[in-house]
């Protein structure tokens, strides 16, 4: 506590005065009492309570000595001191990883570090505050607020968002923030080494929450299967990140029923390796620890087992531009003698000219051109139906010379003219009627774009999308003319819709999810990245420039706007004893 003013400190003599003047006044006032009949009745009432008699005749002497006082104490401005947090502003940089779901104490990390904010709140002092999170894409979810309502309702409202924390990201975005204004920076995080930190700004003093306790942690780190002659064969590998030796029931299982069950012991601070041959045909695998640990997030894992065509086959005698395209895009591309294609029996897609060879291919394939008849001249722009091959290939810019003829029961999906130019047969081959050297697409940047879309729609020709990380950006041709999709959890609960053709954004929280549009599913999985399986013990410290006093700061709270309520009050009782006795007497 402390006083702002304390030259009005000789206000004190006038309470003084008035205590002087109350000593020396006439005490008392001449009566003649005509009867002393009931006189000893009133001294025994007076002796029972002489104390609220004297308060009871001195009411207003010591209301106004009161009031007096406390004019004196608000004239000297005294006040209270909380710890407040140092410089001109404050920034929050939160790491909403999976990580912080690591349990503490009874409670995650992440509510913990909820907790350590909301207490920080009050320390404010009215200066703004900006809350960024972490993740590939670090977002602003306060900007200079000084609200303390919207700031703790904000504060409430953050969740995990699962995904790596890119602290490096975070820190680069936050140095915008900083406006050479001494600023306190507080990172809620579970680890950060002092060297990750731009320690050249010297206004700014860093304070970074980290993970100080120690946990014990079982990660099921890699999971993998694949199709062997014999059945599927899994590789496992379990770390154990504890400093004690750990035993667990590792549980193996298809979408039907359990497969290997069996109990494994690791060694502290070590990664065991466990094979699985001939495991019965399966779509779906889990691997799951039964453990008992401080983070349940690393605890199993899913793999699905379907055809994913990663390597594209290109018939030599086609147009060198159209390798040139499967390979800008960063695909596996092999290329191969015409009459190899026909005698092709490893999994990819194929791409060729020769049309009499769609029937003994065994995956759909991709035509450009036809080498069994000859093309006939065109006049026209190209104009294409709604079809996921052109959500992101526009070929309305480009000129075509020549068509081959279409092909009975085939859909045309573009046109030249008013002849069919690409054409989708009912197993999902793709046929472009036209030669490369027969247009001027590969001067357009549709070009690539269409060969990606070509690679995404037989690929998907599954059930199977891939796996992706939360919260996951990535572009897909969906295979559906209705451009409408909805997710589902693997448990049948709706998550959100998307639209053929935009971005696609994975769920935020690893597990299995479905994507339905009319009849058509596709399943796709979300796991987390090797580092979010990682729980590491940090540290709690602070860092502070060189022109940010070390010192704790304080921000001071006045008494005076209390003591002025309480003068008021007193000023209304004091009228209220004068009333009573009245005005004159």
């Amino acid at each position: 506590m402390g006083f702002n003013q304390l030259g009005f400190l000789w206000t004190v003599i006038f309470p003084l005065a008035v205590l002087l003047y109350y000593f020396f006044r006439k005490k008392y006032t001449k009566q003649t009492v005509s009867s002393t009949l009931f006189w000893k009745e009133v001294m025994k009432e007076t002796k029972a309570s002489p104390y609220l008699k004297h308060l009871q005749r001195n009411a207003l002497f010591y209301l106004q000595m009161l009031a007096m006082i406390l004019l004196v104490i608000a004239l000297i401005q005294p006040f209270w001191k909380t710890k407040a947090l140092v410089g001109e502003q404050a920034l929050f940089i939160v790491d909403t990883s999976a990580t912080m779901e690591v349990n503490t104490n009874g409670t995650s990390l992440f509510e913990q570090h909820k907790k350590d904010m909301l207490s920080l709140v009050e320390q404010l002092s009215g200066k703004p505050l900006t809350i960024i999170t972490t993740g590939n894409q670090p977002k602003v979810i306060a900007r200079q607020e000084t609200n303390l309502n919207q700031i703790k309702n904000t504060i409430n409202d953050l969740e995990v968002s699962y995904e790596e924390e890119s602290m490096s990201k975070s820190l680069d975005f936050a140095q915008s923030f900083f406006q050479n204004k001494a600023t306190s920076v507080y990172i809620f995080t579970d680890k950060l080494d002092k060297q990750s930190l731009p320690l050249q700004y010297e206004q700014v003093s860093w304070n970074v929450v980290g993970q100080t306790k120690d946990v014990s942690n079982i990660s099921l780190k890699r999971f993998g299967a694949t199709k062997t002659n014999t059945g599927i064969s899994a590789l496992i590998q379990v770390e154990n990140q504890s400093n004690k030796e750990k035993v667990t029931v590792l549980t193996l299982s298809n979408e039907n029923k359990e497969l290997v069950k069996e109990n494994i012991t690791i060694p502290p601070n070590e990664t065991i390796t466990l094979s699985f041959n001939e495991l019965i045909e399966s779509t779906l695998l889990t691997a799951s620890l039964n453990v008992k640990d401080q983070y349940v997030l690393d605890n199993s894992m899913n793999i699905f087992l379907q055809d994913q065509f990663s390597k594209v086959f290109i018939d030599s005698s086609m147009h060198s531009l159209v390798r040139t395209a499967f390979q800008s895009l960063d695909i596996e591309v092999s290329s191969l003698p015409p009459e190899q294609i026909g005698l092709l029996k490893e999994e990819g897609i194929v791409v060729t000219n020769q049309f009499g060879l769609i029937d003994q291919l065994e995956f759909p394939s991709f035509f450009i051109g036809r080498n069994d008849t000859a093309p006939i001249e065109v006049n026209g722009v190209v104009q294409t139906s709604e079809h996921p091959l052109f959500s992101f290939a526009n070929l309305s810019d480009i000129y075509v010379n020549s068509v081959y003829p279409p092909i009975e029961g085939y859909t045309t999906i573009a046109t030249a003219g008013e002849e069919p130019f690409i054409q989708v047969s009912p197993r999902g081959d793709i046929v472009v009627l036209s030669d490369i050297q027969m247009t001027d697409w590969p001067l357009s940047p549709s070009f690539p774009l269409f060969m990606w879309s070509v690679k995404e729609q037989l690929s998907a020709g599954n059930a199977y999308l891939g796996t992706f990380s939360p919260n996951e950006r990535k572009a897909l041709s969906l295979g559906s003319a209705t451009n409408e999709w909805e997710l589902y959890t693997i448990d049948d609960e709706y998550e959100y819709s998307i639209e053929n053709g935009g971005a696609f954004i994975a769920p935020k929280k690893p597990g299995l999810y479905v994507l339905r549009s009319n009849e058509l599913e596709k399943n796709i999985a979300v796991a987390l990245s090797q580092k979010e399986k990682e729980i590491q013990k940090g540290t709690t410290y602070t860092l502070s420039g060189q022109k940010v006093e070390s010192k704790e700061n304080y921000s001071q709270h006045s008494f005076v706007p209390y003591l002025l309520i309480v003068l008021l009050l007193l000023f209304v009782i004091e009228w209220e004893v004068q009333r009573r006795r009245g005005f004159t007497s």
